[in-house]
C-alpha cells in the first residue's frame, strides 16, 4: 500500500484519499482487462452458438415422441426373402399392433409369398438350357421346401428414440424396436422322396426381428423391418431360417 500511496499521491494529495484512490484504481485495473476480454469473446460466442448450440433448439428425445398407450398401429408392407437358395420370394402383407404401453406392443404379422425359381433352381430343373427338351436333375429326387406364407405373433419393445436434423431444423423422428415371438409358416414339403408332389403343411417357427419407425406426421410413419423365422420342415433337413426384409407404411390411431 505504501508503494501505491507514493504512486498515486500526485492524484490524491491527502494520505487517506491517496489510499482510497489507490484501491479504486487497482480494482479498475483488474476490471478493465476482464471487461475487454468479455467484450472480445461475445461476438465469437454468438457466431459459434449458431452451429454448436443447436441442441437447445432441437431437444434430444428420452421418451417416445407421441403417446401411444392404448392405441393401434396398422401397417401395409412389401418386401423380399433373399436367403433361399432355390427360390426368389416377393412378400406382401400387413401387421397390426396394439400398444400396451408407449414402448411395448403386441403385434400380429402376416406375409404372403410369391415365388420364382432362382438361378440355381432354374439350372437344376433344366441343366441343358433347352426348354423344349429339359434335363431335370430334380426328377425323382426329394424336392426342396417352398414357402407359401408366414405369420407371427410378437411382443415388440421400442427402447431407443431419436431424430434426424440439420442445425436447428428437425427432419424426422424415429425409434428402434425389437420383437420376439412365435410364428407359423405354410410350406410345400416333399416327404415322398420325389414319388409324389409336395404337400402344403403348417410348421411352428420361432420368430424375432428389429425395425425402424420414421415419423412422417403424427399418425403416419414409414417402417423398415428385418424379421426372421426358424423352423424344421422335415426330418431330412435340420432347420431353415428364412429372413424377410420389408418396407411398409404404418398408420397410428393415437
Amino acid at each position: 500500500m505504501t508503494t501505491l500511496n507514493t504512486l498515486f499521491r500526485p492524484l490524491c494529495p491527502r494520505p487517506l484519499m491517496a489510499r482510497m484512490c489507490a484501491g479504486l484504481l487497482a480494482l479498475a485495473a483488474l476490471a478493465v482487462p476482464t471487461l475487454a476480454q468479455a467484450e472480445s469473446k461475445e461476438p465469437i460466442d454468438k457466431e459459434l452458438a449458431k452451429y454448436w448450440d443447436t441442441d437447445q433448439a432441437v431437444l434430444s428425445l428420452n421418451n417416445p415422441l407421441f403417446e401411444r398407450k392404448g392405441g393401434f398401429e396398422g401397417t401395409l408392407k412389401f418386401g423380399t426373402v433373399p436367403n433361399d437358395n432355390f427360390y426368389l420370394f416377393t412378400s406382401v402383407g400387413g401387421r397390426v399392433g396394439y400398444f400396451i404401453t408407449d414402448t411395448v406392443a403386441l403385434e400380429g404379422d402376416f406375409s404372403y409369398l410369391m415365388s420364382s425359381p432362382s438361378k440355381i433352381g432354374s439350372y437344376l430343373t433344366c441343366v441343358n438350357g433347352d426348354q423344349a427338351n429339359c434335363i431335370d436333375l430334380t426328377d425323382g429326387a426329394q424336392k426342396v421346401p417352398k414357402l407359401n406364407w408366414m405369420g407371427a405373433l410378437d411382443v415388440s419393445y421400442s427402447p431407443f428414440h431419436g431424430k434426424f436434423g440439420i442445425f436447428d431444423k428437425k427432419l424426422t423422428s424415429f425409434d428402434l424396436s425389437l420383437s420376439l415371438g412365435v410364428g407359423v409358416v405354410n410350406v410345400n414339403i416333399d416327404e415322398s422322396v420325389g414319388n409324389k408332389a409336395a404337400v402344403a403343411m403348417m410348421k411352428v417357427a420361432g420368430h424375432w426381428g428389429a425395425g425402424f419407425r420414421f415419423y412422417l406426421t403424427r399418425f403416419l410413419n414409414l417402417h423398415v423391418d428385418y424379421k426372421q423365422y426358424l423352423y424344421v420342415p422335415q426330418t431330412s433337413v435340420s432347420f431353415l431360417a428364412p429372413a424377410e426384409f420389408t418396407l411398409g407404411v404404418a398408420f397410428l390411431s393415437k
